[in-house]
Protein backbone atom coordinates (compact mmCIF):
# COMPACT_ATOMS: atom_id res chain seq x y z
CA UNK A 1 0.00 0.00 0.00
CA UNK A 2 1.31 3.44 -0.98
CA UNK A 3 0.70 5.84 1.91
CA UNK A 4 1.56 9.01 -0.03
CA UNK A 5 -1.14 11.43 1.10
CA UNK A 6 -0.35 13.88 -1.68
CA UNK A 7 -1.69 11.46 -4.29
CA UNK A 8 -4.77 10.58 -2.30
CA UNK A 9 -7.88 12.33 -3.66
CA UNK A 10 -10.32 13.96 -1.25
CA UNK A 11 -13.85 14.26 -2.61
CA UNK A 12 -17.43 14.60 -1.45
CA UNK A 13 -19.10 11.42 -0.25
CA UNK A 14 -21.72 10.08 -2.65
CA UNK A 15 -24.67 7.72 -2.26
CA UNK A 16 -22.65 5.01 -4.03
CA UNK A 17 -20.08 5.15 -1.18
CA UNK A 18 -22.33 3.34 1.29
CA UNK A 19 -20.24 0.14 1.34
CA UNK A 20 -17.02 2.16 1.73
CA UNK A 21 -18.52 3.86 4.79
CA UNK A 22 -19.60 0.55 6.35
CA UNK A 23 -16.15 -0.96 5.75
CA UNK A 24 -14.50 2.16 7.19
CA UNK A 25 -16.40 1.83 10.45
CA UNK A 26 -15.78 -1.94 10.51
CA UNK A 27 -11.99 -1.40 10.44
CA UNK A 28 -12.08 1.17 13.23
CA UNK A 29 -9.98 0.17 16.21
CA UNK A 30 -11.25 0.22 19.78
CA UNK A 31 -9.66 3.58 20.63
CA UNK A 32 -11.01 5.31 17.51
CA UNK A 33 -14.45 3.82 18.00
CA UNK A 34 -14.50 5.00 21.60
CA UNK A 35 -13.82 8.57 20.47
CA UNK A 36 -15.83 8.65 17.26
CA UNK A 37 -18.48 5.93 17.16
CA UNK A 38 -19.23 4.84 20.68
CA UNK A 39 -22.11 2.51 19.81
CA UNK A 40 -21.96 0.29 16.70
CA UNK A 41 -24.63 1.31 14.21
CA UNK A 42 -25.24 4.67 15.86
CA UNK A 43 -23.27 7.82 16.46
CA UNK A 44 -21.18 9.03 13.56
CA UNK A 45 -21.73 5.86 11.54
CA UNK A 46 -25.48 6.44 11.61
CA UNK A 47 -24.98 10.15 10.93
CA UNK A 48 -22.94 9.30 7.81
CA UNK A 49 -25.38 6.70 6.50
CA UNK A 50 -28.26 9.12 7.15
CA UNK A 51 -26.40 11.73 5.07
CA UNK A 52 -26.15 9.24 2.20
CA UNK A 53 -29.93 8.72 2.54
CA UNK A 54 -30.55 12.50 2.29
CA UNK A 55 -31.56 12.72 5.96
CA UNK A 56 -28.84 15.22 6.93
CA UNK A 57 -29.28 18.24 4.63
CA UNK A 58 -27.30 20.46 7.02
CA UNK A 59 -24.17 18.26 6.64
CA UNK A 60 -21.39 17.91 4.07
CA UNK A 61 -19.03 14.91 4.03
CA UNK A 62 -15.69 14.50 2.25
CA UNK A 63 -13.70 11.27 1.97
CA UNK A 64 -10.09 10.44 1.17
CA UNK A 65 -10.38 7.33 -0.97
CA UNK A 66 -7.43 5.03 -1.58
CA UNK A 67 -7.52 2.95 -4.77
CA UNK A 68 -6.06 -0.36 -3.60
CA UNK A 69 -5.54 -3.69 -5.38
CA UNK A 70 -8.65 -4.87 -3.52
CA UNK A 71 -10.69 -1.90 -4.69
CA UNK A 72 -11.39 1.50 -3.14
CA UNK A 73 -11.01 1.98 0.62
CA UNK A 74 -11.73 5.07 2.70
CA UNK A 75 -8.51 6.30 4.25
CA UNK A 76 -10.36 8.93 6.24
CA UNK A 77 -13.21 11.35 6.18
CA UNK A 78 -14.27 14.71 7.49
CA UNK A 79 -17.61 16.44 7.76
CA UNK A 80 -19.33 19.57 8.91
CA UNK A 81 -22.83 20.09 10.21
CA UNK A 82 -24.78 23.28 10.65
CA UNK A 83 -23.16 23.99 7.29
CA UNK A 84 -25.13 27.19 6.76
CA UNK A 85 -24.06 28.75 10.05
CA UNK A 86 -21.17 31.15 10.48
CA UNK A 87 -19.35 28.56 12.61
CA UNK A 88 -20.16 24.97 11.57
CA UNK A 89 -19.13 21.91 13.59
CA UNK A 90 -16.45 19.50 12.38
CA UNK A 91 -16.03 15.75 12.73
CA UNK A 92 -13.05 13.75 11.45
CA UNK A 93 -11.78 10.17 11.48
CA UNK A 94 -8.76 8.49 9.89
CA UNK A 95 -8.47 4.77 9.11
CA UNK A 96 -6.09 2.85 11.36
CA UNK A 97 -3.64 2.16 8.50
CA UNK A 98 -3.40 5.86 7.65
CA UNK A 99 -2.83 7.28 11.12
CA UNK A 100 0.39 9.20 11.65
CA UNK A 101 0.76 10.14 7.98
CA UNK A 102 -0.74 13.67 8.23
CA UNK A 103 -3.96 12.78 6.44
CA UNK A 104 -5.92 14.49 9.23
CA UNK A 105 -4.20 17.78 8.33
CA UNK A 106 -5.26 17.44 4.70
CA UNK A 107 -8.84 16.58 5.66
CA UNK A 108 -9.08 19.58 7.98
CA UNK A 109 -7.51 21.80 5.30
CA UNK A 110 -10.25 20.66 2.88
CA UNK A 111 -12.98 21.76 5.29
CA UNK A 112 -11.18 24.95 6.21
CA UNK A 113 -10.81 25.94 2.55
CA UNK A 114 -14.49 25.23 1.93
CA UNK A 115 -15.68 27.13 5.01
CA UNK A 116 -13.49 30.14 4.31
CA UNK A 117 -14.67 30.20 0.68
CA UNK A 118 -18.32 30.54 1.76
CA UNK A 119 -17.63 33.21 4.38
CA UNK A 120 -17.71 31.26 7.62
CA UNK A 121 -16.10 32.82 10.68
CA UNK A 122 -14.54 29.60 11.94
CA UNK A 123 -15.07 25.94 12.79
CA UNK A 124 -16.02 24.28 16.10
CA UNK A 125 -15.39 20.76 17.34
CA UNK A 126 -15.42 18.75 20.53
CA UNK A 127 -13.19 15.84 21.43
CA UNK A 128 -12.73 13.45 24.32
CA UNK A 129 -10.37 14.68 27.02
CA UNK A 130 -8.23 11.56 26.55
CA UNK A 131 -8.02 11.91 22.74
CA UNK A 132 -4.45 13.21 22.88
CA UNK A 133 -3.68 12.41 19.24
CA UNK A 134 -6.74 14.37 18.08
CA UNK A 135 -5.96 17.30 20.37
CA UNK A 136 -2.45 17.52 18.93
CA UNK A 137 -3.84 17.51 15.39
CA UNK A 138 -6.39 20.22 16.14
CA UNK A 139 -3.86 22.45 17.85
CA UNK A 140 -1.33 22.01 15.00
CA UNK A 141 -4.11 23.03 12.59
CA UNK A 142 -4.73 26.25 14.55
CA UNK A 143 -7.67 25.29 16.76
CA UNK A 144 -7.80 26.88 20.21
CA UNK A 145 -9.10 24.93 23.20
CA UNK A 146 -11.84 27.03 24.79
CA UNK A 147 -12.76 24.80 27.70
CA UNK A 148 -15.04 21.87 28.47
CA UNK A 149 -18.49 21.46 26.92
CA UNK A 150 -21.55 20.30 28.93
CA UNK A 151 -20.82 16.64 27.95
CA UNK A 152 -17.32 16.76 29.43
CA UNK A 153 -15.46 17.02 26.12
CA UNK A 154 -12.94 19.69 25.18
CA UNK A 155 -14.38 22.43 22.99
CA UNK A 156 -12.12 23.75 20.22
CA UNK A 157 -12.52 26.73 17.88
CA UNK A 158 -10.64 27.63 14.73
CA UNK A 159 -11.18 31.33 13.98
CA UNK A 160 -10.79 32.71 10.46
CA UNK A 161 -9.34 36.16 9.92
CA UNK A 162 -11.74 38.91 8.85
CA UNK A 163 -11.44 39.67 5.18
Amino acid sequence: MDYNIDRLPIRRLEKSDRQLVIEFFDQMGEESASFFNRTRGSGNEKRTLDYLDDKKPDHIFWAAVDETEDGPKMAGYVFIWDKDSKVPWLGIAVAEAWKGRHLGRRLIATVREYCESIGCGGILLTTAQNNFRGQGLYERCGFERLGVDPHGEYLYLLRFPNK
